[in-house]
């Protein structure tokens, strides 16, 4: 036999094989909604839960690091058109994940008057009203433009929420929050394969996608399945963020015998506020941030916050978040109502309020508590990086603060960072915002801009 036809047959042998492999990986990755067989649907705790954590936490401040050195050094293109948002800082230490802000939105939170006895719990005990502030969000760790497909994120900070909360060193916080994204489904099952995406998320696009798929002739290591359910949830740009539904991906306590999950569903009255031709327009970057801003003004868009309660004996796991919760078995119930509140959000001081604020499902009341694996490591991941992002934006304000001087060209006085440091109001929960020009010469005017600018109900 000629040489070549033994390539021609080798080479229609590989094809054949990709093509079998391509049909199996679809094949498996249309189960998407079921667990692997004898998969819990309760809560379980593998031994190295905490070390991996530590790597994942290590991973996330390498990859916030590098997306912060690209900015300032000009290697990422459209680092520029970011600045299109008022008070944008390109040196600021932003988030890991869901980087870019399309701005917060102040909001009335509203339980319900005839909330259904067993998911009468918690914050839905009783029927009341809050004040909120919802952080809209795109997902992936770049600045990039709006039309980029990408999950879309909705961080929903309940204020004034008595009663004790369950994140470590926050116990007394008033806050409870709620975090969700436009998807129904995490791609990632387990703790392991999150610390090697993380890892591969801060190498590249190539090593995101050699986490994916490794070996084209080791096809028994790759993850068609996890590859089409992340690809599944980078969705295109939508018409506005307030027409939009959300889950929850992960479960959670409703009271000591019940797990749920939840949804932010638009009310039926939402519309864009930008025609659908201006998502097409040259500066069109951040037409999410602007038809956010126009939602914001008119004031009168809502959500409905539903949850889904878990049914016995469905495939309906805690613990896995790529599993999808079918809604025939147990379809979502409204409890609350929340409702945007006619304010200007696209200011300078709002964005960096917005930037500066943590969010965390375990800023929570213990009738909420998050569960499975995935809550399990946002817990110290969503902390260490909220610390993280405000001790160093504070050090680079106070840096910037100390070193202008007095008012009539003297050196700054001793001790001047370390006070500034000590009334940072970035480091509050809720954090304010920026301090005053010259820590040095107006340490009490810092003081009372701090109280005055720290987030309430006010703005």
């Amino acid at each position: 036999m000629s040489a070549w036809k033994i390539v021609l047959r080798w080479v229609g042998g590989m094809a054949l094989a990709v093509v079998v492999y391509a049909a199996v990986g679809l094949a498996w990755a249309c189960r998407h909604d079921r667990s692997p067989s004898g998969f819990p649907m309760g809560e379980y705790v593998t031994p190295n839960e905490d070390f991996v954590t530590a790597q994942i936490i290590a991973s996330a401040i390498d990859l916030s690091m590098g997306s912060r050195d690209k900015l300032i050094d000009g290697k990422l293109p459209l680092a520029t058109d970011a600045k299109t948002a008022p008070g944008f800082r390109a040196t600021d230490y932003r988030r890991d994940v869901h980087a870019k802000s399309h701005g917060c939105v102040l909001a009335s939170f509203t339980v319900l008057d005839k909330v259904r006895d067993n998911l009468a719990v918690g914050i839905f005990s009783k029927p009341a009203t809050y004040d909120a502030i919802i952080r809209f969000s795109s997902g992936k760790p770049e600045l990039n433009p709006d039309s980029v497909p990408d999950a879309r994120g909705f961080a929903l900070k309940v204020l004034g929420v008595p009663g004790q909360k369950l994140l470590p060193g926050e116990e007394d916080a008033q806050s409870q929050d709620f975090i969700m994204i436009n998807s129904t489904v995490f791609f990632i099952r387990t703790i392991d394969e999150y610390l090697q995406f993380s890892k591969a998320l801060g190498q590249g696009k190539a090593a995101t996608r050699a986490y994916f798929f490794p070996a084209m002739l080791e096809p028994w290591k790759s993850r068609p399945r996890e590859f089409l359910l992340a690809i599944s949830s980078f969705k295109k740009m939508p018409d506005s963020m307030a027409t939009e539904t959300y889950y929850s991906l992960s479960a959670y306590r409703l009271g000591p015998r019940q797990y749920v999950k939840y949804s932010a569903r638009p009310c039926k009255n939402n519309r864009p506020m930008l025609p659908s031709s201006a998502k097409h327009e040259q500066d069109s970057f951040d037409y999410l941030r602007k038809e956010l801003a126009i939602q914001a003004e008119k004031g009168e868009a809502c959500f409905d916050l539903m949850v889904q309660l878990q049914v016995a004996g469905k495939d309906m796991p805690v613990e896995d978040a790529t599993v999808d919760w079918s809604e025939k078995d147990s379809p979502f119930i409204p409890v609350a109502r929340i409702t945007f509140k006619k304010q200007a959000n696209n200011t300078a001081e709002m964005n960096q309020t917005c930037e500066n604020l943590s969010f965390n499902p375990w800023h929570s009341l213990p009738e909420h508590e998050p569960v499975g694996v995935m809550n399990r490591v946002r817990k110290a991941l969503y902390q260490s990086m909220g610390n993280y992002r405000r001790t160093k934006n504070c050090q680079e304000l106070c840096t910037t603060a100390c070193a202008k001087g007095g008012p009539n060209g003297e050196s700054c006085t001793p001790g001047c960072s370390n006070a500034c440091l000590a009334k940072c109001p970035l480091l509050n929960e809720p954090p304010g915002l920026a301090l005053p020009e010259n820590m040095c010469r107006a340490p009490a005017v810092a003081e009372e801009n701090a109280e005055r600018l720290s987030f309430s109900s006010n703005q």
